[in-house]
């Protein structure tokens, strides 16, 4: 179990390291161009290493001859439609609001755990994801920045990022149940490659461009090979052993390794807000793990 949680925290710190590899990222792509040449890169190097071995062609093959159309799914779902929504919500209003509803992701994740994968959850995990969500939200309005957009646009981008919100946590679902018939490195790798295939049209049609500069190609691989390939990988690893309940609440580190590389990349301010919300964080997934 402690190969899971290091492998949940691990995840959890990657994906936090995906916001300012983004920004870098977004000066020079738009975002579904982003998102879907992330992916490419990911994907290539995922089946490269799913097929270096003859059990792990083996095990592609047996995937996609079985249940390809599930693996087509959990790439529409957890990296076609959720970034696209995600990024697409970030457009029409502001990061605070985004954030605020993506806290919903793990909560959302253990109830559906519960309902569709009859898993158990403690009042103690309970109080820990609710800790954990206080703490989060904390966070998210600590970095309030007072950006102004219209009551029109606000509302659709909040409506996008709602949407986000629950594909996110049925992504975490429904690869909870992939990783229970197939090896976590043939679930990341299938659905990266649907995932990233979904997209590339929408990015061509944006106007993809591979003319990026060094620094941008490197935040792009970052992206690719570390939020993307090894956090999934990682994060499937670690839903495979424990309740999707459990496994969720390490989300919320998330939130909090962006702030820490902000505050010491970026020279962004810590607020006493973002100080308290990491403690509820921390607090919250030591209980839901007690």
């Amino acid at each position: 179990m402690i190969a899971a949680y290091l492998a949940a925290i691990s995840a959890a710190i990657l994906w936090g390291a995906s916001f300012l590899l983004t920004k870098i990222v977004l000066t020079q792509l738009g975002p579904m161009s982003t998102a879907a040449l992330r992916w490419a890169v990911a994907a290539l190097v995922l089946i490269i290493i799913s097929t270096a071995t003859t059990r792990g062609r083996e095990v592609l093959r047996r995937a996609l001859r079985d249940d390809a159309w599930s693996f087509v799914g959990l790439g529409l779902v957890g990296v076609s439609l959720f970034y696209a929504l995600q990024n697409l919500a970030l457009v029409y209003t502001t990061s605070i609001d985004v954030g605020l509803i993506m806290n919903g992701v793990p909560v959302l994740a253990a109830v559906l755990g519960i309902w569709l994968l009859g898993e158990q959850l403690p009042r103690r995990a309970v109080g820990g994801i609710v800790i954990a969500l206080v703490g989060v939200t904390f966070i998210t309005l600590g970095g309030l920045t007072g950006a102004a957009v219209t009551a029109r646009a606000r509302v659709l981008g909040d409506l996008l990022a709602v949407m986000a919100t629950l594909l996110g946590a049925l992504y975490i679902v429904r690869g909870k149940r992939a990783v229970g018939t197939y090896d976590p490195l043939t679930v990341t790798a299938l659905a990266a490659v649907f995932g990233a295939l979904i997209l590339m049209p929408v990015a061509a049609w944006e106007g993809l461009t591979l003319r990026l500069s060094a620094g941008v190609w490197v935040a792009l691989l970052g992206l690719a090979l570390g939020s993307g390939a090894a956090a999934n990988w990682l994060w499937w690893y670690a839903a495979s052993r424990m309740p999707v309940s459990r496994a969720g609440v390490f989300l919320y580190i998330t939130p909090v390794v962006s702030i820490v590389l902000g505050v010491a990349l970026l020279g962004e301010p810590l607020t006493a807000a973002t100080v308290a919300g990491a403690g509820f964080v921390l607090g919250g997934v030591m209980l839901v793990q007690a």
